[in-house]
């Protein structure tokens, strides 16, 4: 009658850092995309970088968060963890440049 649950402690919490990164990878493509728009010359190929680095991060994420949710007890599960904390690094480094530039 009473199972225990299916996922670990460790992909709980992976998973939950993954949705808050999704978050920080969409405010981030916003943020970048919007200078896109409001920039010419040579800015305007920076702000177009870092908005496909946070496109980027966003894929590497959801990658993680795939492997984490189906992957069993393979190693495909161990590169999640790995995807998500390379989606983590990226949205660090975006937020330490929205920082700087805003």
């Amino acid at each position: 009658m009473f199972s225990r649950p299916r996922n670990g402690n460790v992909d709980t919490i992976a998973k939950t850092l993954a949705a808050a990164c999704g978050v920080a990878h969409v405010s981030f493509f916003t943020l970048f995309a919007w200078r896109v728009i409001g920039r010419a010359g040579m800015g305007k190929i920076a702000w177009a970088v870092l908005a496909l680095s946070a496109l980027l991060g966003l894929g590497c994420n959801a990658l993680g968060y795939y492997l984490i949710k189906h992957g069993g007890r393979t190693p495909a599960r161990k590169w999640g963890y790995w995807a998500i904390a390379a989606s983590t690094g990226i949205a660090g480094a975006l937020l330490a440049i929205a920082a700087v530039t805003a």
